[in-house]
């Protein structure tokens, strides 16, 4: 199997891939990832932007649907192997576009946009839990069939107190903080040997890829750090940066999210 010296990829939620699609042309063009994964396409697959993008010189496998969720794998390369949803549990995502998994040179990408949880007495808060316990299995499954995993995307959590830019003990009454949600980012990590790669790098506070328009419009300190790029134990010795793009969110009807780049040298 083909394997490059290196490979760089990029999470982005992009809400609403139509609507942004400039910008991630302009963005792909000037940083050349080797795959691209977008959650938040908001587009089902007989409109998904295919033509623009091939004309770019990017590949795609897609998994949408209208107005809501939709995820996406973008690569120079044609991603191969794809699965939508989550093989060992297909029902877990209850038909809802959230889950795409494919292989890029060598490297099998799962890209996730898991539910944000709403409140901790809402169906949609156990619909989350749920989501998390199928990812936990997916992530085991696919680190013994595969050398090379990364499972990238929007993780609706943040995973502690770093992670925030209000004290912990007042984020913790807040969804995608609190501890029930912590502790089950904590144990997908621990069941499947995944690690979160900013964190075998960098250990710093203040680092945010997204930024609530509501509350904090478009300043760069005041977001939470919610999108992830988990690498499997063969590819954590090989992450050298992980950088989030915080400039894309001074360009017109940005996106609350910013793109995630994760580096690796793989030989």
């Amino acid at each position: 199997m083909f394997m490059p010296a290196s490979f760089k990829v990029a999470t982005w939620n992009v809400n609403s891939l139509r609507l942004r699609l400039p910008q991630v042309l302009a963005w792909l063009n000037e940083n050349q990832p080797t795959a691209l994964v977008l959650q938040e396409t908001k587009v089902e697959d007989a409109l998904f932007p295919l033509a623009a993008l091939n004309e770019a010189g990017w590949q795609a496998a897609y998994h949408g649907q209208k107005s809501y969720n939709g995820v996406a794998i973008l690569a120079r390369e044609a991603p191969t192997n794809v699965q939508l949803g989550f093989s060992t549990n297909p029902s877990a995502t209850e038909g809802q576009a959230r889950v795409l998994a494919a292989t890029v040179q060598g490297v099998r990408l799962l890209n996730l946009y898991l539910p944000q949880g709403e409140a901790t007495d809402s169906p949609k808060f156990a619909f989350k839990q749920r989501c998390y316990a199928a990812l936990q299995a997916e992530l085991v499954a696919l680190a013994a069939q595969y050398p090379h995993v990364i499972a990238s995307g929007d993780y609706n959590i943040a995973a502690d107190a770093r992670d925030v830019p209000i004290p912990a003990k007042r984020a913790e009454k807040q969804v995608m903080f609190t501890p029930e949600e912590q502790q089950w980012l904590a144990q997908v990590q621990a069941a499947s040997g995944l690690r979160d790669a900013l964190r075998l790098v960098n250990q710093d506070a203040g680092i945010y890829s997204w930024f609530d328009y509501r509350m904090y419009g478009r300043s760069p300190t005041h977001g939470w750090r919610i999108d992830y790029h988990m690498v499997s134990p063969t590819l954590q010795p090989r992450v050298r940066r992980v950088t989030h793009h915080t400039a894309v969110r001074a360009l017109p009807q940005p996106s609350d999210h910013v793109p995630v780049v994760l580096e690796l040298e793989l030989v």
